[in-house]
């Protein structure tokens, strides 16, 4: 049997919370990283987000949404709007929602995984295919 030693077990505790406290900031750490900037972060150099970036998000919002209205108004096809978001760098949903079966949405992130922005794109549509309304949202991807 070994005798109680109270300042071996306090050092003992000293090196796990050192320890603990390193794990602890390692995930910090990453999530700070996320919200970091590089060139690949901004919105694609594509037509639709000429002049977006630096607006804010209820501006950016209005341009996008002006932007889609005009070169896909009412009537127009569904098959061309999502091939046009798709060539802008939108990831198009191919299924539809039982909520909305002639309907879409198309959604594009960028930035950080953490500290992002994303633009989102949702439609309406008749039977035969043509829109109806068009709706765009661009806005922060949800930021601590």
């Amino acid at each position: 049997m070994t005798a109680f030693d109270p300042l071996q077990t306090l050092a003992l505790r000293a090196n796990s919370s050192e320890m603990s406290g390193r794990w602890l900031i390692v995930p910090l750490l990453i999530a700070l990283a996320g919200c970091g900037r590089s060139p690949s972060d901004d919105l694609p150099a594509t037509p639709l987000f000429v002049g977006v970036e630096g607006r804010s998000y209820a501006q950016g919002t209005q341009l996008i949404q002006h932007r889609l209205a005009a070169q896909f108004p009412a009537g127009s096809s569904v098959h061309e709007l999502r091939n046009y978001l798709e060539q802008q760098g939108f990831q198009v949903e191919r299924t539809a929602h039982s909520s909305t079966p002639n309907g879409g949405e198309a959604s594009l992130k960028y930035g950080g995984p953490i500290c992002g922005s994303q633009v989102r794109a949702s439609w309406e549509a008749d039977g035969a295919g043509k829109i109806e309304s068009i709706d765009a949202l661009y806005s922060d991807s949800g930021c601590p």
